[in-house]
């Protein structure tokens, strides 16, 4: 039984062994198939690269710098996502491969129990079949000595059962010789006097006697069917005791010792495994953490899929229309190229009357220049002729030769108007601002309001103020602030007055283009701008801001210029002091492009709560559209 019980016992272990082997193909299939949907994953990921790559190759340039911009910050974040979805699928296949491996470990866990629960049913079993094998020992002595009795018994019955036979071999005898009998009886019956009776005592003796002699037949049968009974049990529990004799002993001993090593080296591996498996327990809460991660990861996946394929989309519309565009712009090339043809030529008529436009300019500013020296002339001719006649008035001049005649005077004068009158024809000649200059960028002559002022005109804008290297101080007093100063091609400033008589009609827009000390370029664009008239401080009005520079000029806006010598801001300081520079200061400021080159030109960005560092700045006026 012993035997039967531990090879019942290798059988379960190598079940155990062989359900292993089965888990760990099964998991090596299962990552198998992870892989090859891993590589899936990554074609199409390369696929939808390229495609995008493409796209990108194909479409055309956008027109401006924050498209530009967007389309780089998009393929940036869509990179950005790929390798998190990378990461992702790895952290997603470890822990794939942790579940299954805990899975696994917890089938050998199971099994493991079931086996030492098989063992220690194997060993209560061998102890019960040792106590078995005790008791069956003491029954078969109990027994051997009821068998000794029973021989004693059966000795015993047969010594009785031949004095019951010899008895009834002499009762036999008596019944042949009944004279001997009577003999012997008839003293006593005749005694009696009744010899009827003795005979009828004779008959029911002889009855008894027969009856006992059937009855001991009867128990003589009995006992030899009990010896027989004896017989058989005392041969069967000898059969029992010759199988129970026929196992080896040594053997069986020794296959108990082998089984009793074998257990102890599974508790020492079922106490290594309970530690693993404890150790798996730990990684096991850190599997589900990985698994509501990856459940976020799959949801972050589910919504950036349809994202990617909306963007490809777009692209795929937009590369369909820029196809479209572009076998319009084919259809169109032919036409633009005589187009040219006629503007070159149209161009070329223009730059012919801009230059000849420009030679006008010069002849008359020429004659400008000839007319203040004349009038100048004419001025001190008329001066020393009014010195003079007072002279001879009062006396103290006689020479009469020196006199200038009074017709020749009055010719002077005339003279003098004439060429006033001239100047005051060239002046209102003069454009009000650069909107009516068509030719190309340079140094013109405007006549904004009383006197005529320089100033450089581009484009159809006029120049309020540029700097850009510091050669021109702007730390003046506010007179000069008032008049202007500067060279117009160079660093410069226009003039508060010029600058109210010029948006005096409430009609000019303002664009102040800046870059800073790292290169960048920016802009800040001001639909309304007007500056008030000196008796108003030339308060500064502006509004309908556009840009990608802050609103910063909001900061400072209705407020009056502040120069060393007026100080007009709301602070408690004197900012245009502390700035080196003539501004519209509210407390004190958010934009200073007039202060002290050294020390730094600012703009404040309120987007990037970060000030702009202004290494070149410039100030244009323009004339709003549809303004007369």
């Amino acid at each position: 039984m012993k035997c039967v019980h531990v090879c019942a016992l290798f059988i379960c272990i190598w079940t155990a062994n062989a359900r292993e082997t089965t888990f760990k193909q099964e998991l090596a299939a299962l990552t198998e198939q992870f892989e090859l949907l891993k590589t899936m994953h990554l074609a199409d990921t390369s696929r939808l690269k390229k495609e995008i790559d493409e796209l990108k190759q194909n479409s055309v340039p956008r027109c401006t710098d924050n498209h530009e911009r967007n389309e780089k910050v998009t393929l940036e974040w869509a990179k950005t996502s790929m390798k998190e979805i990378r990461v992702e699928m790895r952290e997603l296949g470890r822990s794939i491969n942790s579940s299954q491996l805990l899975r696994q470990l917890h089938t050998i866990r199971n099994e493991l129990k079931r086996a030492l629960s098989e063992a220690r049913d194997l060993s209560h079993l061998a102890r019960t079949q040792e106590a078995r094998v005790d008791k069956l020992d003491g029954e078969v002595g109990r027994l051997k000595y009821e068998g000794q009795e029973m021989r004693s018994v059966a000795a015993q019955l047969r010594a009785h059962f031949g004095k019951l036979s010899k008895e009834v071999k002499n009762n036999k005898l008596e019944n042949m010789n009944p004279n001997s009998y009577n003999e012997v009886l008839e003293p006593r019956e005749i005694k009696a006097g009744n010899l009827n009776r003795v005979r009828n005592h004779k008959l029911r003796h002889n009855k008894m006697v027969h009856a006992q002699i059937s009855r001991l037949a009867r128990s003589q049968d009995q006992l030899d069917e009990y010896q027989q009974n004896l017989q058989t049990q005392i041969l069967d529990v000898q059969r029992r005791l010759d199988r129970v004799e026929e196992p080896n002993w040594n053997l069986i001993s020794a296959k108990v010792d082998l089984l009793e090593l074998e257990t102890k080296s599974l508790r020492d591996d079922l106490r290594n495994t309970s530690q693993k498996i404890s150790d798996f327990n730990k990684i096991h809460a850190s599997v589900l953490e990985l698994r509501e991660d990856i459940e976020s990861i799959e949801n972050k996946a589910d919504k950036t899929i349809p994202e990617f394929r909306k963007e490809i989309s777009k692209l795929d519309v937009s590369y369909a229309q820029l196809n479209a565009q572009s076998s319009y712009l084919k259809e169109d090339q032919e036409h633009l190229r005589q187009s040219v043809k006629a503007i070159a030529v149209s161009v070329s008529n223009t730059i012919d009357r801009a230059e000849m436009d420009r030679l006008v300019i010069r002849k008359i500013n020429d004659t400008v220049c000839e007319l203040e020296t004349r009038s100048k002339q004419h001025y001190y001719r008329l001066n020393d002729h009014i010195l003079k006649s007072e002279a001879n008035n009062s006396g103290l001049v006689n020479n009469t030769s020196t006199e200038i005649p009074l017709p020749e005077l009055m010719g002077e004068v005339k003279e003098l108007q004439r060429v006033e009158r001239e100047y005051e024809d060239l002046v209102s000649q003069l454009p009000k601002d650069c909107s009516e200059i068509s030719a190309s960028a340079g140094t013109f002559l405007i006549h904004p309001g009383q006197v005529p002022v320089e100033t450089w005109c581009n484009n159809g804008s006029t120049l309020l103020q540029r700097r850009y290297n510091g050669t021109v101080e702007f730390n003046r007093k506010f007179a000069e602030y008032v008049q202007g100063f500067g060279n117009a091609a160079s660093e410069f400033w226009l003039g508060l007055e010029s600058m109210h008589q010029l948006t005096s009609d409430n009609c000019s827009s303002m664009r102040i283009d800046m870059t800073d000390i790292y290169g960048s370029v920016w802009f800040a664009e001001y639909d309304h701008f007007f500056v008030g008239s000196a008796d108003s401080g030339y308060i500064l009005e502006l509004s309908g801001f556009s840009g990608n520079a802050s609103d910063a000029f909001e900061y400072q806006n209705h407020m009056e210029f502040s120069t060393i010598d007026r100080d007009r801001d709301t602070s408690n300081t004197h900012c245009a002091g502390n700035y080196e520079g003539g501004w519209w200061f509210s407390h004190c400021q958010h934009v200073n492009i007039n202060g002290k080159y050294t020390l730094g030109l600012t703009w404040f960005d309120s987007a990037r709560n970060e000030w702009i560092a202004v290494a070149s700045s410039e100030m244009r006026l323009r004339r709003r559209p549809g303004c007369a």
